[in-house]
């Protein structure tokens, strides 16, 4: 979205706040006609850059709301030569906007100081900054103020910053008539009534480029009228730059109607010889059309960075998965999401294995434990309240206010969590009440009872598959089990009952361009995977779960719930399974006799059902909850619900009594970007 880098670090001046949300200020990095730039830090000691927005951009209150919330459509912009962005809020009233602080100069510093870019130094930026252009149109943004200003050379490759503020400036801005962006590096489009669109971005990126080539503006910088004159009718000099490709290209930017200026994806394309998007050999997986695909986004930032490729780090799991359960069905919402498939009629499953091998890393060992028992699914409802245990402790999570409440004997206790959307996880240490940050892995399942974890990978491997690690919690070694080739990944890693299997939910494609695909399953004593496809519109919006004994997994699909066998095969259907509801845990008891479901679509209330399907009346429980942790026992139940301004997690019997409160989370923002992953302890 934006970032800086360190020119001479300023102190703070009277006036200028100490902290601004939970970021302490350091000093002034740079000061505009959008507001002050500090250095700050956050609360885990990570460097930030902070915008602190002059008051009268954003005018009233719901103006400043408003801009907040379009700022942060940029959080989807994949991080591909882009500084990420971090956070927004309101501080006094005016808008500050957090990022990914980048340490290098300007564009316009450097060639200020060093001269024109040529040869190979003009082709790496070339490549870098419409690499940037592609992830932020991805992403349905509009730059609208690409400039040499706002492209920050870093140690790794060129950086593009500050997209989305000009939009949100547009919208929001009580200064009316007042053109947004820099004049000299504007589209025709923008300097009329028209709308800018991502071709507006093409033209000032190949002004900018010019600019990097000979060191002008190539419209000037004279009067705005003899600016606005030549941008409109003229044709700049594009002579500085040498190579012909590129020449050609940044011609072809420059045309005056949008229509016949390329996308940033072609632009890319052309830029690295037409190279298409990676495909492993022999992969039946289809690839995303080369454009738009994150292999592209991949070749052109390794290519700017002018070294070897890293790892490809597939995204995120999809926001369903993470951050609470959708009220309605995911690929209705408007996340950009890709229906499967399309089905007329009776639904036709269809499975798809691939078997993949390992890759050691170390050898954790661990300790069989037996399945869990499986009961009759006509055991009446139970209703004692848990033994109290004299002994409890508060822990406060770090980087968060959230605080958790422990007793001795506790049958679940929280493992690991995510912050800010799953950019940063935390661990819980074996056997303390410390938990640490962990960049390796995306999400980290923890089964207590054998000490081992799943972890997801946050790179693919070197042959661009997709990995899930076999952590031996306790001596932290690792087996890494390549389970799918790109862009196939793993979300919301789960352990079977008996800790032999572990459960992966599979997406396909990136970040706001995602599909359901299919589930995982890793097998811990041989270390391998297997990777099955499910071809059923529908199957993955609600994430997969395991069924009792650790035998079968299943899945919410279109109000019925389904259930597959470790090889791929659909076993048995649901039919009247309710309404699904979101479960963070153990979406089946411990005894595997019920699962948990909203008694009807209006979600008033939940209902424990029998796992056999044979019950007529499910046991309704009088509780209203979108967020639940899971089952406490097989006679309770750990849910979230509001308190205040923010959520508790509470104990509550199938009666609905409310007994232990588990956790607090005192600020509803921060809870909503967070998730627990809780493990069940051996008893």
């Amino acid at each position: 979205m934006w970032g800086f880098y360190m020119p001479d670090l300023a102190a703070p001046r009277p006036g200028d706040p100490a902290t601004v949300g939970e970021y302490a200020v350091a000093g002034r990095l740079g000061e505009g006609g959008q507001g002050i730039v500090y250095l700050a830090t956050a609360k885990d000691g990570t460097k930030v850059a902070l915008k602190l927005l002059r008051a009268d951009l954003a005018g009233n209150a719901q103006a400043s709301e408003r801009f907040v919330r379009e700022v942060a459509m940029a959080r989807r912009v994949a991080p591909f030569c882009t500084a990420q962005v971090i956070d927004t809020g309101l501080f006094g009233g005016r808008p500050y906007i957090v990022s990914e602080y980048i340490d290098g100069p300007t564009l316009t510093d450097v060639v200020r100081a060093q001269g024109p870019r040529s040869g190979t130094s003009l082709h790496r930026l070339a490549i870098g900054t419409v690499t940037a252009l592609v992830a932020i149109h991805q992403a349905g943004i509009v730059h609208r103020d690409f400039k040499p200003s706002n492209v920050v050379l870093a140690s790794d490759g060129p950086r593009v910053i500050d997209f989305g503020i000009a939009r949100a400036l547009d919208l929001t801005s009580t200064l009316t008539g007042t053109a947004i962006g820099t004049p000299s590096y504007m589209a025709p489009e923008q300097l009329t009534e028209s709308s800018p669109g991502p071709k507006s971005d093409m033209f000032a990126w190949a002004c900018t480029l010019l600019f990097a080539a000979s060191g002008q503006a190539p419209f000037g910088q004279d009067s705005l009228p003899a600016v606005v004159n030549r941008i409109m009718h003229t044709e700049p000099d594009v002579s500085p730059i040498q190579d012909p490709a590129l020449r050609s290209l940044v011609s072809d930017c420059l045309a005056k109607d949008p229509a016949g200026r390329p996308s940033a994806g072609d632009a890319l394309m052309r830029l690295l010889g037409h190279a298409p998007a990676f495909a492993p050999p022999g992969s039946a997986v289809e690839t995303a059309p080369a454009a738009q695909s994150p292999g592209l986004l991949q070749q052109g930032s390794a290519a700017a960075a002018a070294g070897p490729a890293p790892p490809y780090a597939y995204p995120p799991r999809p926001q369903p998965y993470h951050f609470g359960a959708p009220t309605q069905p995911a690929r209705r919402r408007a996340t950009g999401w890709i229906i499967a498939a399309s089905v007329a009629g009776a639904l036709t499953l269809v499975v798809t294995v691939a078997f993949v091998a390992v890759r050691l890393s170390g050898l954790p060992g661990r300790t069989n434990s037996s399945a869990t028992p499986t009961t009759s699914a006509s055991t009446p409802a139970r209703t004692p309240t848990p033994t109290p245990t004299p002994t409890s402790r508060t822990v406060r999570l770090p980087g968060t206010s959230v605080e958790i409440k422990e007793k001795e004997g506790d049958p679940i206790s929280l493992a690991s969590y995510t912050v800010d959307r799953g950019k940063r996880l935390y661990v819980r240490k074996h056997g303390s009440r410390t938990f640490t940050p962990d960049t390796r892995y995306f999400e980290y399942a923890l089964d207590p009872k054998t000490n081992l974890a799943l972890g997801t990978d946050v790179d693919y491997s070197s042959d661009f598959y997709a990995t899930v690690s076999i952590i031996d919690h306790v001596a932290d070694t690792k087996r890494v089990v390549k389970l799918s080739p790109k862009p196939i990944f793993p979300t919301t890693p789960r352990w079977s009952p008996d800790g032999k299997y572990g459960l992966v939910t599979l997406y396909k494609g990136a970040e706001g361009n995602t599909a359901e695909y299919g589930y995982g399953i890793i097998d811990v004593s041989s270390g391998k995977g297997r990777a099955f496809q499910v071809k059923e519109q529908g199957a993955g919006e609600w994430r997969f779960f395991w069924d009792a004994g650790g035998r079968s997994v299943g899945t919410w699909v279109g109000g019925k719930m389904k259930f597959y066998d470790l090889n791929g095969k659909l076993l048995r259907t649901l039919s009247d399974a309710g309404s699904p509801v979101w479960v963070e845990g153990d979406d089946i008891s411990p005894s595997g006799t019920r699962f948990l479901s909203h008694c009807t679509a209006a979600g008033t209330s939940l209902c424990a059902r029998s796992t056999s399907g044979d019950d007529t009346t499910p046991v309704t429980i009088p509780f209203t909850s979108n967020r639940l942790i899971g089952w406490w026992d097989d006679d309770h139940l750990a849910v979230w619900r509001a308190k205040g301004a923010g959520y508790e997690a509470v104990v509550i019997g199938l009666s609905g009594q409310v007994g232990q409160v588990l956790a607090t989370a005192a600020k509803k923002a921060e809870f909503d970007r967070m998730a627990f992953r809780f493990g069940r302890n051996a008893s």
